[in-house]
């Protein structure tokens, strides 16, 4: 008799609970009809708004988005065309540039030339021709040089060879279109130079001085010789040029006294000179006729 009931018990509770969900079910269906019909729905139509809205407006980004990327391409054509013209006018522009620079370099080199003359009496400057170097020896150091000009240009062996800053060298070769030369670096150049200060004071500037550093000197750019007298005074800091003997006219330019040494047992005075000209650049040059001294 007990199971029964239980078994009964437990049939009338699920229909109870079936009916009241019938109930609550049918009760929300009446309250959304009466809703509608009234105009007051029990949602909230704040968030059927919301949304709506947020909706329409990833419609209209869309649109947007596509419209812009569309009008982009429309465009394309028209800016690649800019984009060749802007290229084209740089062009122009990087020629003119390299063609002023050149201009420029050659003025440069033209007044450098007119200086050159001033190291030269009047007397060679009616003799003398313009030249650029157009080869050189191996190293980091301008002791031998080709130049330009030749003897259909009025070029002769042992012609002088200056620049803007001073001496640069000898010639030693013609041809008919060009020239040889070794510079004041080489190991054969020899020119006699004397004090700017004190004519009196002269000297002989040439490789085998026996000058303890004599080597490492060279390596550096520098020049080496010897004082004729060693009662000369001689300091560093004196500027040389060419003191008229031998081959080169006086007053050239050469250089400038760095180091001075005495060997007393020889009665010598040995110099070290920087040279005015930069021997690691020579690029264009004046060749002057040489003097006559026979």
């Amino acid at each position: 008799m007990s199971l029964r009931r239980d078994k009964n018990k437990r049939k009338i509770n699920f229909k109870v609970i079936a009916t009241g969900v019938v109930a609550i079910t049918l009760i929300g269906i009446v309250s959304i009809s009466i809703g509608k019909n009234s105009g007051n729905s029990p949602f909230n139509s704040n968030i059927i708004m919301n949304i709506s809205s947020t909706f329409e407006n990833s419609i209209s980004s869309g649109l947007s988005f596509f419209g812009d990327g569309f009008s982009d391409i429309l465009n394309f054509k028209s800016n690649a065309k800019k984009v060749e013209k802007l290229e084209g006018e740089n062009a122009k522009l990087q020629k003119q540039i390299t063609e002023l620079k050149g201009e420029l370099e050659d003025t440069t080199s033209l007044e450098q030339l007119k200086k050159a003359l001033n190291f030269v009496d009047e007397k060679y400057v009616a003799n003398q021709v313009a030249a650029k170097v157009i080869s050189k020896n191996d190293g980091l150091w301008y002791t031998n040089i080709v130049m330009s000009a030749g003897s259909e240009d009025g070029v002769k062996e042992n012609s002088l060879v200056i620049n803007g800053d001073g001496l640069v060298g000898i010639v030693t070769e013609v041809s008919s279109n060009y020239s040889k030369a070794i510079t004041l670096l080489d190991t054969t150049s020899s020119v006699s130079f004397k004090l700017s200060r004190d004519s009196k004071s002269k000297g002989i500037i040439t490789t085998g001085t026996g000058i303890k550093d004599e080597e490492s000197n060279r390596e550096k750019g520098l020049l080496q010789g010897y004082m004729l007298d060693s009662d000369y005074d001689v300091l560093p800091g004196d500027s040389v040029v060419t003191s008229g003997l031998g081959l080169y006219p006086k007053d050239i330019v050469i250089g400038e006294v760095t180091k001075v040494t005495e060997d007393k047992s020889k009665s010598l005075k040995y110099v070290v000179v920087k040279p005015n000209v930069n021997f690691k650049s020579v690029d264009n040059v004046m060749i002057i006729e040489p003097r006559n001294i026979n």
